[in-house]
């Protein structure tokens, strides 16, 4: 399968079909860049932002901020439903500035869902998520492209871009490539896809990587980590069981420190 790549921002965003969206995996320069792009390129009266930078109306409740948004965009639900709908009801009275990050991205969240926008530009929209609250944000987004509605959004994880309805793409060798999609491994069951993915903590969160996204596992301080675009994340499972399961995916063990990827070194070659 040909591999889909954009040499820059405008040409990434010029290629994008009616009512097709892009989930972007990238660094911060990438994601600011973006959102310049967006700003000076698309009109505010059709397009809904969430740009990490904005903290949002500080000295308000969380309810006082979504009311005020709820009159601004003459939104048709009760604010109480707004709020239940992204589990926002139990801290409707607690400030925005003393909100913690995945509360305040559901709050913004929940700002957006009441602008009828053509297109939505969404930094980090699961970053900081728990389950139930990444589950919410994503049936949103569904049912907003379902309805039409085309997104724009900048991820720090190459899993959050995957989870999203639309085209991943990731930053490698400043160039935009496609997230390569095999169609029979679209197939396999739920369980199956479960064990071809790799475990390994970012922060607090639990990241799950296919073996395709991992350039090399490094041993290192009794530790093992995988490398995934410069990268590296620690993971639990010892170097006997990575290579057990890796091998089956084009890895090879070149040393007792490191399992390498072949793939990745011929596209190097």
């Amino acid at each position: 399968m040909e591999i889909t790549t954009y040499d820059s921002i405008p040409d990434l965003i010029a290629g994008l079909p009616g009512n097709q969206s892009i989930h972007l995996e990238c660094n911060q320069e990438v994601r600011e860049e973006l959102f310049e792009y967006m700003r000076e390129h698309r009109s505010p009266r059709d397009t809904a932002f969430i740009n990490l930078q904005d903290k949002g109306y500080e000295r308000l409740t969380v309810s006082e901020y979504i009311s005020l948004f709820h009159g601004i965009f003459g939104e048709t639900r009760s604010v109480d439903a707004v709020l239940e709908d992204f589990h926002l009801y139990g801290i409707r009275r607690r400030k925005m500035k003393d909100l913690k990050p995945g509360e305040f991205m559901k709050t913004q969240i929940a700002r957006v869902s009441m602008q009828d926008a053509e297109l939505y530009y969404l930094e980090e929209p699961l970053a900081n998520l728990d389950e139930e609250a990444m589950g919410s944000v994503i049936k949103w987004i569904e049912e907003r492209w379902e309805a039409g509605a085309q997104f724009v959004t900048a991820n720090s994880s190459l899993r959050y871009a995957l989870l999203m309805p639309g085209t991943a793409f990731y930053v490698e060798d400043s160039r935009f490539w496609e997230v390569e999609r095999d169609e029979e491994e679209e197939t396999k069951g739920e369980e199956e896809l479960e064990i071809l993915k790799i475990p390994a903590k970012s922060g607090n969160s639990t990241l799950l990587f296919e073996p395709r996204d991992i350039d090399y596992v490094e041993s290192m301080n009794k530790c093992n980590y995988l490398s995934v675009r410069g990268t590296l994340y620690q993971t639990q499972q010892p170097m006997y069981e990575l290579e057990e399961v890796l091998k089956k995916a084009g890895f090879f063990r070149c040393h007792r420190s490191y399992l390498v990827n072949i793939q990745k070194v011929e596209r190097a070659l």
